[in-house]
């Protein structure tokens, strides 16, 4: 197995419909991550992209600087983008990478926490990008759902199947575009930090009610949190899965 948790696009029609999607245009700044061994990156770079690339491997960043060394508009970066600062990657206007699988939901949730960028097409697996497209009620409604819920707009470019990859994974993946909300979808009366205890809490414990998942996770008094869930007019009987950010938005400002 590669370092990493590496599997690397080999398929050139996968990279070409991922660039598409981004609808990338000549000067264009965009930020990619995990470029590998520059399936995507290529790509980019015929689309006229003024790119930063972020690579995690030391000698895949060598190998991407040497070849593309003639290439003024390409910077190439190595580091983790988990544990770098941000700011040092300028303002991207998109953002574009095959994620790894293993870490490939904190870089998510690490971008839409980052303020820069204003739309990403993302490669995830196959059941995380069923996690990132689903709503209240459905299959795979998570956390991570209602996080890219209030912050942007998700939209399923293509599938990919195992085979465009080598080493070739178990599994298949995705291709997720994101679209930037200008302002999370959240009144001004709820802050984030009061939004997202209320929402983790509800998932803690995804098999209880979400009364009872909030009050073990937080130690408060469940009857407080039953008469808060009555307050925003959510069933008792409601489970984390079943919950809409609207509801949660009330539930947080009893909460809070």
């Amino acid at each position: 197995m590669p370092r990493y948790d590496q599997h690397f696009l080999v398929s050139a029609e996968a990279a070409d419909r991922i660039v598409r999607a981004a609808c990338v245009s000549p000067g264009e700044s965009v930020l990619e991550i995990g470029p590998g061994r520059g399936a995507l990156t290529r790509c980019l770079l015929e689309a006229g992209a003024r790119l930063s690339v972020v690579e995690i491997d030391p000698r895949l960043a060598g190998e991407l600087a040497k070849r593309w060394a003639e290439r003024k508009e390409l910077r190439v970066v190595q580091g983790d983008f988990l544990r770098m600062d941000l700011s040092a990657l300028g303002e991207p206007r998109k953002v574009v990478g095959n994620l790894p699988y293993s870490v490939a939901t904190p870089i998510l949730q690490r971008l839409l926490d980052w303020p820069a960028w204003k739309a990403a097409v993302l490669m995830f697996q196959k059941e995380v990008a069923r996690r990132i497209l689903a709503g209240p009620g459905e299959d795979g409604y998570s956390l991570l759902s209602l996080s890219v819920l209030v912050k942007a707009q998700a939209e399923l470019v293509c599938g990919v199947p195992r085979s465009a990859f080598r080493p070739m994974p178990k599994v298949d993946s995705a291709v997720v575009r994101l679209d930037r909300l200008r302002r999370p979808r959240l009144p001004e009366d709820v802050p984030e930090r009061a939004f997202f205890a209320a929402a983790r809490a509800a998932f803690a414990h995804r098999r209880k009610l979400a009364a009872k998942s909030i009050a073990l996770a937080t130690g408060a008094e469940r009857g407080r949190i039953e008469a808060a869930f009555v307050q925003a007019g959510i069933p008792a009987c409601a489970r984390a899965e079943d919950i809409p950010p609207e509801w949660f938005i009330e539930l947080a400002r009893r909460l809070k």
